[in-house]
């Protein structure tokens, strides 16, 4: 039988679940469960299933190069997420790339359903929850762009924003990447620039309210100096 809803989640347990919940109220659907996205490229060449499901971890890590993938996917199969927690910036992007029907991971077995029928009419559908979400993000606009500039930003940029927050001069940051003062000072110049702000002080600012230096506090592996020197774009 042909798989007409295809379940892409890395939790076993929900994904499951999330399959008998078909079988049971989804008349003439036939899930199958997969946890890569490489499977589902594989899956698309032979059938074009009616519904993907798809937790959004799977779009962690996305590069401006993987848009064209997600646009493809979008135009080939109807698509719900599952957000699998409250990122507003997570939440953002995944708005911003076009996907209309967005599920939280605690969704009601009604919501998530009527997802599921949403996704097939290619129509619009947030659970309840997430409706909230978006009322709120359309208030908080600005910083969100804010958020996705930073976010594009390279790894050495980065560094020299996260070291700018640290107070560390341009001498230390440029000695700690193995370039000279002026190729920093002109990592730094281009920032203000692009956020538009006069000052180091601008940029601190542009790094608290994206969460930059938060999101590094919680994970200063991200962001090894090892993996940020000799990429300077100057």
């Amino acid at each position: 039988m042909t798989s007409q809803v295809i379940i892409c989640d890395q939790q076993p347990v929900y994904a499951l679940g999330s399959a008998m919940l078909i079988h049971k109220h989804a008349e003439s659907l036939s899930p199958l469960i997969i946890d890569k996205l490489s499977l589902l490229d594989e899956i698309l060449v032979k059938e074009i299933p009616m519904v993907l499901v798809i937790e959004s971890a799977m779009f962690n890590g996305f590069q401006v190069k993987d848009k064209n993938w997600v646009d493809i996917l979008k135009n080939k199969i109807p698509v719900m997420v599952v957000l699998n927690e409250y990122d507003d910036f997570l939440l953002f992007q995944l708005i911003e790339n076009g996907f209309s029907v967005i599920v939280s991971r605690n969704v009601s077995k009604e919501e998530w359903l009527k997802g599921i029928d949403m996704a097939r009419k290619e129509k619009v559908f947030f659970s309840n929850d997430i409706a909230i979400k978006v009322e709120a993000l359309a208030n908080n606009m600005e910083d969100l762009h804010i958020a996705d500039k930073v976010y594009q930003l390279s790894p050495y940029d980065k560094y020299i924003l996260i070291r700018i927050c640290q107070e560390a001069p341009s001498k230390l940051i440029a000695f700690e990447l193995g370039h000279s003062k002026r190729t920093v000072e002109g990592h730094r110049t281009k920032m203000m620039q692009l956020f538009d702000v006069k000052n180091v002080a601008g940029l601190v600012k542009i790094a608290f309210i994206s969460k930059l230096y938060e999101n590094y506090l919680s994970n200063p592996g991200l962001y090894d100096i090892t993996l940020c020197a000799k990429t300077s774009s100057l």
